[in-house]
């Protein structure tokens, strides 16, 4: 369920305070959640919204080396050949191993740190508060309010790692977000808000607010594969 690209920026000062605001906007957003909603489906699929979080907690809080030493671990105790499964078996081992306040305590622990510029303070660790983020939160109308800039960051790294089927569309389309005032893509508009861009742009399947009947979902149009 990794949403980093495959190429990274290096780390800057900067970065890290981006990182450390995208992570509490994700906090604010949790902290009104009810049981219920905790255990709800998020968009990453088979995860409910406390799963989500706690890979997020373990993929931005982990050190590097010892990243690569839980999912070899994982792979072995599960004897999954596929890493996918690996990370399904970390994020659903420490949510249920703790509580949804230790969750959020430590998302807001990590984002203390990413402000201090400590750990990785790259693109691919933006990226995936932010898609990570609306995963958990935007199923359930929560809206999550991140700077347009750290929004077209993240789109337009989204892009580049993006499914073949979503860079079909966008060489044939522009990918308009209303909300954030950017675009991306080529050809004829498609208008949605940044978080429904972003979600289409990493393979989720994103949800329109039905009152808002101008705003187009963001599929591919007919006879683009």
């Amino acid at each position: 369920m990794s949403a980093s690209p495959s190429r990274q920026e290096p780390s800057t000062p900067s970065r890290g305070n981006e990182i450390a605001q995208a992570l509490a906007i994700v906090g604010d957003g949790l902290d009104s959640l009810t049981a219920v909603q905790w255990a709800s489906p998020s968009l990453c699929e088979g995860w409910s919204v406390k799963d989500t979080i706690a890979h997020l907690v373990w993929r931005l809080g982990t050190p590097s080396m010892r990243l690569a030493t839980d999912i070899v671990r994982a792979s072995v105790a599960g004897r999954h050949a596929n890493p996918m499964e690996s990370l399904d078996d970390i994020a659903r081992g420490i949510a249920d191993s703790g509580g949804t306040d230790e969750l959020r305590r430590e998302l807001r622990a990590i984002a203390d740190e990413k402000a201090q510029g400590h750990g990785r303070t790259n693109a691919g660790e933006l990226l995936e508060v932010v898609v990570h983020g609306y995963d958990a939160l935007h199923p359930l109308g929560i809206q999550l309010p991140f700077p347009p800039a750290t929004t077209h960051r993240v789109a337009t790294a989204s892009a580049l790692k993006a499914p073949r089927r979503v860079r079909s569309v966008i060489r044939h389309r522009t990918l308009v977000a209303e909300d954030a005032g950017w675009r991306i893509g080529h050809g004829s508009e498609i208008v949605a808000d940044a978080a429904s861009v972003i979600l289409f742009l990493n393979g989720r399947k994103a949800m329109q607010p039905p009152q808002r009947e101008r705003i187009l979902a963001p599929a591919p149009t007919p006879g683009l594969a």
